[in-house]
């Protein structure tokens, strides 16, 4: 492979001011002149993409077009609250809001305080009507949406949360958002921890423990509206091969380095290739995706919707034909982080690793960080869901991240780093060379089967010895397999029969061994089940030495079962269903992921009123036939994985014994 003549030719091509231009430029498109958003269809949005369309044509992207996706809009123009002090003196905070509707304009409403907003919170406190304070502690997994279903349940008419002192870098007075899965109706906002303190002082003051607020906001989420994904090309030789290259433009707040960035090295990556005369073997698609943040209401999985309806709507037959999808997530351009972070597929962490390798000028101190798998937080992951393994860059792992990600402080001149950005271009540039000049699908499945075989206890990884050795052959054909496909040399013919069965094959592995966790992690069908029973054994064997505190906590992570412990059966039970059990639509690209979904709710009820010397035997024997009917269910679950694996093995060994 001859590459290094096209590598320089196309580092000489670079142009991070370029790169930096598009990406502050599009930061500045929002909804709310001081916060930004330019959220799914709304006006902001709009012209943030009609922007990005320009560019495409300037640069000289070829079949640049819009394509239309179907989303939830939401636009939030503004938003106040103004109260008085001590002094009596009027005073305005700053909000921001979730994805909800809220139209007011000088609405006076009283405020309380309800702690965390748990169901132990609002005991003794009259909330209808009002709005209620709450300080937002994702610590302990309570996060924005089931907190507003549960003031909603007790009727308050809208929640504000400020978030908790546990991250000492965040700033006092930033402004932070996380994903808003509660129905619309249910007005939601956010406030800095400074301002959350001076209210909280107010109200613990306040002899009737309210004041009184005024209001002002406009946020209006509108179903079934129109956004668009920007699409552009550089075609290449051979039109049956594609690349796929990512990012998305919507954003919350200015969403600088979380979004925008992205968007400047995607349309410098295709400037810098276009301007080095480099003339792909593959077309090269470059996609801007909306409605990535946020795209769909009452929706446990209501992110990524432009992404999703573009391989799964939009243009299916990618699917087959794609080597790569490389998502410019962001974090392309930041100076905060000890290393640049990159996900990516079990199959392809060893070959990205390798690439990472030849590009010179990292400047993070620990260099650059290969991870697998991918991960549902992100555009691409519907595209591995249709079979097209993906590369992200992807935040680092560490809680750094939240002095800008998804706050008010996601700006350019917090933490821009030039040569980070110049780096980026390097690296995913190389990517995108690298794999345009490959002929066969570099799948090495060797590395997905050893993820399988590390994600066994110790009992599963005894008790199935047909699984075992199962997938002991699964690596050797996976092995050789890949042996096959990158030591000979194939005609165009061959190439494209062996690339198609490879994609098939992979489409395969992502629907039987891909699955959720209920905390949003890549899991092995039997790791759902294999928990729960970890669990449910402990929380027996507590209950047996009538440590029921103990017992309880086991109890709680048992799938959603935490949810049990800190919200009413109503609320949490509801969260269950909008996971579980709502229409296509809605569920979108987690369909069928979760597998497990034990509830848990009556018995951690009761243990809770429990006393240790009272009778539990009732609770015990409850428990242990949950226990057997979910080692019934991992028993199957593990049966089915073997009938996968038996049939990918037999697949493999056709492919790489084939005459």
């Amino acid at each position: 492979m001859d590459y290094q003549k096209d590598l320089d030719a196309f580092y000489d091509s670079i142009n991070v001011d370029y790169a930096a231009h598009v990406a502050n430029t599009l930061s500045q498109f929002g909804s709310n002149e001081t916060l930004g958003f330019r959220m799914a269809g709304s006006e902001a949005e709009l012209a943030a993409g009609h922007f990005l369309y320009q560019e495409f044509n300037s640069i000289g992207l070829k079949n640049v077009r819009k394509e239309k996706v179907i989303v939830d809009s939401w636009e939030f123009k503004n938003g106040e609250l103004y109260y008085l002090d001590q002094k009596n003196t009027p005073k305005k905070i700053t909000l921001s809001a979730y994805a909800s509707n809220c139209i007011r304009e000088n609405k006076t409403f009283d405020l309380v305080y309800v702690g965390k907003g748990t169901k132990k919170d609002y005991e003794n406190i009259d909330v209808k009507g009002k709005l209620v304070l709450i300080d937002l502690d994702s610590y302990i997994g309570c996060q924005i949406g089931i907190c507003a279903l549960q003031a909603r349940q007790k009727g308050a008419y809208g929640i504000i949360a400020a978030p908790i002192n546990e991250n000492q870098k965040l700033p006092t007075d930033a402004l932070t958002y996380e994903n808003f899965t509660a129905p619309a109706d249910i007005p939601a906002f956010s406030i800095s921890l400074k301002d959350g303190y001076i209210l909280k002082t107010l109200l613990i003051q306040s002899p009737s423990s309210k004041i009184s607020v005024i209001l002002n906001c406009y946020s209006k989420v509108s179903p079934d509206s129109t956004s668009y994904n920007i699409i552009g090309e550089i075609p290449g030789r051979d039109t049956n091969d594609i690349i796929l290259v990512m990012s998305h433009y919507d954003g919350l707040f200015h969403n600088f380095h979380s979004g925008a960035c992205g968007c400047g090295l995607l349309l410098s990556l295709a400037r810098a290739l276009i301007n080095s005369h480099y003339i792909p073997s593959k077309t090269i698609i470059f996609i801007a995706h909306s409605a990535k943040e946020w795209g769909l209401t009452n929706s446990s999985f209501n992110w990524s919707i432009g992404g999703y309806q573009q391989i799964t709507k939009n243009h299916p037959e990618w699917a087959e034909k794609a080597f790569v999808a490389i998502n410019l997530e962001g974090f392309v351009a930041h100076d905060e982080y000890d290393y640049h972070h990159i996900r990516t597929a079990y199959e392809y962490k060893e070959l990205v690793n390798a690439i990472q390798k030849i590009v010179t000028g990292c400047p993070y101190k620990q260099g650059c960080l290969i991870d697998a798998p991918t991960t549902i937080l992100s555009d691409d992951f519907a595209y591995s869901q249709s079979g097209v393994p993906t590369i992200i860059s992807y935040r680092p792992i560490n809680e750094n991240h939240l002095t800008t990600y998804q706050t008010n402080y996601d700006l350019i001149h917090n933490h821009f780093s030039r040569s980070a950005f110049e780096y980026c271009h390097k690296l995913y540039g190389t990517i995108i060379i690298l794999f345009d000049q490959m002929k066969i699908k570099p799948f090495n499945f060797e590395k997905l089967f050893h993820a399988l075989e590390e994600s066994l206890d110790f009992e599963s990884y005894h008790h199935y010895k047909e699984l075992y050795f199962l997938i002991h052959d699964a690596k050797w054909c996976a092995k050789n397999l890949y042996e096959f496909t990158q030591r000979n040399h194939f005609t165009d013919s061959e190439a494209k029969y062996i690339n198609q069965q490879l994609h098939y094959l992979y489409l395969m592995i992502q629907q039987s061994f891909v699955r959720l966790s209920w905390y949003g992690a890549n899991i092995f069908p039997h790791e759902a089940h294999q928990e729960n029973i970890l669990h449910l054994r402990e929380a027996i064997r507590l209950l047996k030495k009538e440590k029921l505190k103990s017992a309880v906590e086991q109890l709680c992570r048992v799938d959603l079962n935490l949810y049990a412990f800190f919200f009413d059966k109503k609320t949490y039970q509801f969260y269950i269903h909008q996971s579980c059990h709502q229409d296509d639509e809605h569920l979108t690209w987690g369909r069928d992921l979760l597998l497990s979904e034990l509830d848990l709710y009556d018995i951690i009820e009761t243990l809770q009123r429990k006393h240790s010397w009272e009778d539990i035997y009732v609770e015990i024997q409850h428990l242990k036939e949950i226990l057997k009917e979910e080692e019934f269910r991992q028993e199957k679950v593990i049966e089915e994985e073997m009938v996968h694996l038996k049939q990918i093995i037999d697949w493999m060994r056709s492919l790489y014994r084939r005459p």
